[in-house]
């Protein structure tokens, strides 16, 4: 096809979309919202699989220490966790290590005054090796809290109740030894009974009221990652959505627009058909205006998308440290290079459909 010809079909597609300038700006409109739903879907889609990908590379679960654990009862807690099938990696950290890693993040300013008398914790940071491992780590990890905590304490399975009848059985015994008053014996068991009921009652190992000496506290991201990955799902879910209901509206008056060029033109269009025009030689125009409504639809929310994502890249990765620990936002040249060419061969597929579907319905060529 020579290149003049194609001039002719561009300067007709132009004219139609000036001659029905209401039309076509509601098309271009409709286009551009379904476009702009379409970037920002794939925006929040990206980054949230970005950041599930970051927590999958540093998948951490950190179980803080109390001031009891010795060195050696460390070691050997970092021996059991080493042997888990879970556990990818596992690395001590002293308390001066998490000081000098907050000043990283935070003012130093605050924490200078802290190095004397630092409250930060020792810790044991454990990387898994994959993301699907870390449910299973989590209920492992709590369980070893519990029999660490028995191993320092020296804590024994007796129940409550045979601690009681012990030392009842045993107080009993020494007062009637010594008193032959039975009362006497008879009360001594009664206050030897309410003070070991009363120790029982204190929280015991594995309560979730019970204070830890040994392991303090375990850390992890599982409900931050089942959050993502169901939000993930859900605006995959309501992009897919919106989208085809914008599609579907978008081809819709595009046809529109279309039919009404077709019914200004049809007295030149039967000329046209009479001199010998071939069926596509009439076609090509109508088509070629709904793509210009397309790419004119995809250009536009492209460029306000892009413009707000690198404002709000720069805000999450300014002087705000805490910032960047809550959103890891991905760059946006990587995201809109992508992005970008896509969108707007959906415009030009929206418009290049909405141009044929109108063609072979209104048109006897």
């Amino acid at each position: 096809m020579k290149l003049r010809t194609w001039k002719y079909y561009i300067n007709q597609g132009l004219k139609g979309i000036f001659k029905n300038g209401l039309m076509s700006f509601a098309s271009i409109t409709i286009v551009s919202a379904c476009i702009f739903v379409v970037i920002l879907s794939l925006c929040i889609i990206t980054n949230v699989d970005y950041m599930l990908t970051q927590i999958e590379s540093d998948i951490g679960v950190t179980l803080f220490l109390g001031d009891k654990p010795t060195q050696e009862d460390v070691d050997g807690l970092i021996g059991q966790l080493k042997n888990m099938p879970e556990v990818g990696e596992v690395k001590f950290k002293s308390a001066d290590e998490a000081l000098e890693d907050a000043k990283k993040i935070y003012s130093t300013d605050l924490l200078n005054g802290l190095k004397d008398d630092n409250p930060l914790p020792r810790s044991i940071e454990v990387r898994l090796k994959d993301i699907k491992y870390q449910k299973s780590f989590i209920s492992k990890a709590e369980q070893l809290q519990i029999d660490f905590e028995k191993q320092l304490t020296g804590s024994k399975t007796d129940t409550a109740s045979q601690t009681i009848e012990a030392t009842t059985q045993a107080t009993t015994q020494k007062t009637a030894g010594l008193f032959s008053d039975i009362a006497y014996a008879d009360t001594t068991q009664v206050q030897a009974t309410t003070q070991v009921q009363t120790q029982a009652g204190t929280p015991k190992i594995g309560d979730s009221n019970y204070k830890y000496q040994g392991i303090e506290l375990i850390s992890h991201a599982q409900q931050l990652t089942e959050t993502l990955i169901t939000i993930d799902t859900a605006f995959k879910f309501v992009s897919v959505v919106l989208v085809a209901i914008l599609s579907i509206v978008s081809v819709g008056i595009i046809m529109n627009t279309i039919k009404l060029t077709v019914y200004i033109r049809k007295n030149e269009i039967n000329i046209m058909k009479y001199v010998g025009a071939t069926d596509w030689f009439i076609r090509w125009p109508f088509i070629i205006e709904g793509l210009i409504i397309g790419i004119i639809g995809s250009i536009i929310p492209s460029v306000i998308c892009t413009l707000g994502y690198v404002k709000l890249f720069n805000f999450f990765n300014s002087d705000y440290a805490v910032l960047r620990n809550i959103a890891q936002l991905k760059p946006a040249a990587d995201i809109f290079t992508v992005i970008i060419p896509v969108a707007i061969l959906i415009g030009m597929l929206i418009g290049a459909i909405g141009s044929i579907s109108s063609i072979r319905k209104h048109l006897n060529v």
